[in-house]
């Protein structure tokens, strides 16, 4: 492209002739330093998201928060009549009740996290077009917002265990049992909510295959019904099946979980985050044009 020079400009300064321009680049696609340390200086935003995803969630809800410890509660009383009362499901010597309700509290958090997290992108995409922010904010955001829902759940799980007689001070370690599920909740969230951006059937697909995976991992049944030579390989490739091992250990047994399986169960998930962190900032350059 050409352009005529005007004699009037001949002598004009450059800031009156030439226009500012702002470069904005799109990033090399891919994880860095940089832009772990600009998460960590947006912290105060994914609070900030965290914080609005339970407000909107449990708006104008009657019974509010409430919700999350019903639907275990109810869920774990369908399966006790059902499976252990007719269908004679193994509990592993364990009420069926107390049984299921641990393992549901646990699937409950985990399929509601990712369940938020898969459509954070996607919901926001006003938000992405117009404000700059560590886009990996809003998948963490509803996977941090999805704990206050977990923590009731605790709360009844608890009360249920002193019911049955079975409360004891290994309670206590059940947060730290719950990290690996957290951390794998981040892995498939991040995963998911990138792949959303590009194909919405996630949406569709998403539901079915968690249905599934509630069969698939020891939720309604004990982890003693895998084969013995497969249960540990299962507990740690499957990370909610390894802590819903680890907090059944604690709630109903009143021990400590094997210490060696869960720093396992752990190590896997975090590798697991840390390959769905570098897919995210991967697929990240096309999320504006895409949402």
């Amino acid at each position: 492209m050409s352009s005529t020079l005007d004699p009037a400009d001949v002598g004009a300064s450059p800031s009156a002739t030439t226009p500012s321009v702002v470069e904005v680049s799109g990033g090399p696609g891919r994880a860095s330093l940089d832009g772990l340390r600009e998460l960590v200086a947006f912290h105060g935003v994914l609070t900030a998201f965290a914080i609005r995803d339970v407000r909107i969630k449990y708006k104008q809800a009657a019974i509010g928060i409430g919700w999350s410890v019903l639907q275990p509660l109810v869920a774990a009383g369908v399966f006790a009549l059902f499976l252990g009362r007719l269908a004679r499901v193994p509990s592993d010597g364990a009420p069926y009740f107390l049984m299921a309700l641990s393992g549901l509290v646990v699937w409950t958090y985990f399929s509601s996290a990712v369940n938020a997290a898969s459509e954070s992108l996607v919901r926001e995409q006003a938000l992405l077009r117009k404000v700059f922010f560590p886009r990996e904010i809003l998948p963490l955001a509803s996977i941090l917002a999805a704990i206050v829902d977990l923590v009731p759940g605790l709360a009844l799980l608890a009360m249920v265990c002193a019911a049955y007689g079975r409360a004891g001070l290994a309670l206590l370690f059940l947060p730290l049992a719950l990290l690996p599920l957290v951390v794998a909740g981040i892995a498939l969230g991040l995963a998911l909510s990138a792949v959303n951006v590009y194909y919405r059937d996630v949406r569709y697909a998403l539901p079915f295959v968690l249905q599934i995976g509630l069969f698939a991992t020891p939720v309604v049944y004990p982890l003693a019904i895998v084969p013995e030579e497969w249960r540990d390989p299962y507990a740690i490739l499957n990370p909610v099946a390894g802590v819903i091992e680890a907090v059944r250990s604690i709630a109903i047994e009143d021990r400590l979980p094997d210490a060696l399986l869960l720093l396992a169960n752990l190590g896997w998930a975090a590798a697991l985050a840390v390959g769905a962190y570098l897919f995210f900032k991967r697929l990240e350059r096309g999320f504006s044009d895409r949402v």
